[in-house]
């Protein structure tokens, strides 16, 4: 039996086989989102805001729902800042990725602590070290994010690995 001959409607081209498709570029930005956050957000809540198990378990799941809502909307943003104004210096790319993480997560955080039930002590002392290590967060978001777009879709990052130096 041999096998069957490939027709030009079959056939696969090339542009076709790099071109990540949007439902997997989708997942990466949820997987990626949800994550990140859940990462950075366990010391902050549970640590220095003096949250409960309970309440930082309903933060969090609040989370799920808006970062699972927001990650596409967030990586398409940072695609357009980073298109617009990354490439360069080490600190261009970390200065471009904190504006970004800044811009586009703080108004999003607040709101969830204000859902999430947090006391507004709570939420003050939770913004503004979410504001302090926002710094912090930008670019290491942004590598993880590049990182995770190699090896999960086989795509270039958006600043150039030599920019991480």
């Amino acid at each position: 039996m041999s096998a069957p001959a490939l027709t030009p409607e079959s056939a696969v081209s090339a542009s076709e086989v790099r071109t990540p498709s949007r439902r997997r570029e989708l997942m990466l930005d949820i997987f990626a989102m949800n994550s990140f956050s859940w990462a950075i957000a366990i010391p902050i809540e549970l640590g220095l805001a003096g949250m409960g198990w309970k309440e930082h378990l309903k933060v969090r799941l609040l989370a799920i729902v808006f970062n699972t809502l927001i990650a596409r909307p967030f990586s398409l943003y940072r695609n357009w800042v980073v298109n617009r104004f990354g490439g360069g210096s080490a600190l261009n790319a970390y200065l471009v990725d904190t504006f970004v993480f800044l811009s586009f997560q703080f108004p999003l955080y607040l709101s969830n602590m204000l859902l999430g039930g947090a006391s507004w002590a709570e939420i003050a002392t939770a913004s503004i070290t979410f504001m302090t290590i926002a710094g912090a967060l930008g670019r290491p978001y942004g590598i993880y994010l590049d990182w995770l777009r190699r090896i999960w879709i086989n795509r270039r990052p958006l600043i150039e690995p030599r920019a991480l130096a």
